[in-house]
């Protein structure tokens, strides 16, 4: 059974025009399924199956084929009079991935529709970034929000999840299932699986594949324990002001070293980096920016730590990473923080093109409302309506101009 995914709303408005379409993602994000949803999109939308066709270069035979040239695709074509939908995954398996779908662009847009997936930036930016430009579309597809967490995991108190006040033994379930996503991610093969041991077995064995294997592979890493070293202690740092000297020294890796894993892991999509917010774009870019993790039960699985939330001390570091998920899903601007001299911090600040909309997040249940000064404090040198929001693990009303957002409801803020 293919459950559907949000991004899907904006990957279908592209399916008739002629550019080409590429989602990234890390593996197992559900990139396939997302290509066999589009198919079936296609048929609804009255394209025939015979005008389409999956190909998988992770077959030697269909990789082979179709780098001998970009013109053997025309050989899986049945029917010529109508236009063809070809779906290609893992496209940076060709040689040449960024002539091979310009040659197809420009020599035959009016009847090939070409969309593709890949699963690493770093391979796919220098392939593809300056012959595509204007060709292509691109869509990240990330691990489950926690909305389609609960729509995998098929629960029947879906329809309380934007409500405000909903029963008590209704938000204990939300409550426990926040839990499981806190301690094992929303890849969507884990989430599915129902057994414990097999959820952290999975998860185990896609650091071991992805991270220790095809990454280390991808960025030609010859020292994988000094690679694991580092990708240990930034696992243990998500939240955090990510200081290279220190991480170098408290890895015992060279700095350039240090800085080559930070990169990779970002282009391989393991790690997001958020910049300080600051009115001077050049004081941005040169503050220490925090890092965040694109799936909590790979993070845990890193550190081999699975305990409860009650049970551990980074509870509150996992329900920040969470919160920067549920925005990055649902954001389209950019997520900053903000940090003043004397290190008062609101967690994330969201620049949209009027308001700016100021972030605190609490790992716990509020009763009253929080000292909301640094918030309010918050300088800007413009005159954009500003917006405060605080989210925890429960509603409240809004309070001084700050609206009290429960976790279930962070896609509310805008």
């Amino acid at each position: 059974m293919l459950f559907p995914r949000k991004i899907q709303k904006n990957i279908d408005k592209w399916l008739f025009e002629k550019e080409i379409i590429i989602l990234n993602g890390p593996r197992q994000v559900g990139k396939t399924s997302l290509l066999k949803l589009i198919k079936e999109q296609l048929i609804e939308q009255n394209i025939s199956n015979e005008n389409i066709f999956y190909l998988n270069l992770e077959e030697i035979d269909v990789l082979d084929d179709l780098n001998k040239s970009p013109e053997n695709i025309l050989n899986y074509i049945i029917n010529k009079e109508n236009k063809n939908y070809f779906l290609i995954d893992e496209i940076q398996y060709l040689d040449n991935p960024s002539n091979f779908l310009k040659h197809l662009y420009d020599k035959y847009v009016d009847e090939l529709k070409i969309i593709v997936t890949g699963s690493s930036a770093l391979e796919l930016k220098a392939q593809l970034q300056d012959s595509l430009v204007g060709r292509k579309v691109s869509f990240m597809v990330n691990p489950l929000c926690f909305e389609e967490f609960l729509q995998f995991k098929q629960v029947d108190y879906l329809k309380y999840l934007n409500k405000k006040e909903i029963p008590i033994e209704i938000k204990n379930k939300f409550d426990k299932d926040l839990e499981e996503y806190l301690i094992y991610g929303g890849m969507p093969a884990v989430v599915l699986q129902s057994n414990i041991e097999m959820k952290e077995k999975m998860l185990r064995e896609y650091v071991n594949t992805y991270i220790n294997k095809d990454i280390r592979y991808i960025g030609r890493i010859d020292n994988i324990s000094q690679f694991n070293a580092v990708i240990k202690i930034l696992a243990s740092q998500i939240g955090k002001l990510l200081n290279i000297a220190e991480l170098s020294n408290t890895s015992d890796v060279v700095r350039r070293h240090v800085e080559k894993y930070i990169e990779l892991l970002e282009h391989t999509f393991v790690l997001s980096k958020i910049n300080s917010f600051h009115n001077n774009v050049r004081k941005q870019i040169v503050k220490m920016p925090k890092i965040y993790f694109f799936d909590l039960g790979l993070r845990n699985a890193i550190l081999n730590n699975f305990l409860a939330t009650e049970n551990r001390q980074d509870g509150g570091d996992l329900f920040e990473n969470f919160v920067f998920l549920e925005l990055k899903n649902n954001i389209k601007n950019e997520i900053f923080f903000y940090r003043t001299i004397s290190k008062s911090e609101i967690d994330f600040v969201v620049d949209n093109s009027k308001t700016i909309s100021l972030i605190e997040v609490k790992y716990k249940r509020l009763k009253r409302k929080i000292d909301s000064r640094v918030l309010k404090g918050f300088k800007m040198a413009n005159n954009k309506k500003k917006r405060m929001f605080v989210v925890s693990l429960n509603q409240l009303n809004r309070i001084d101009d700050v609206d009290y957002v429960d976790y279930r409801n962070v896609s509310d803020i805008s």
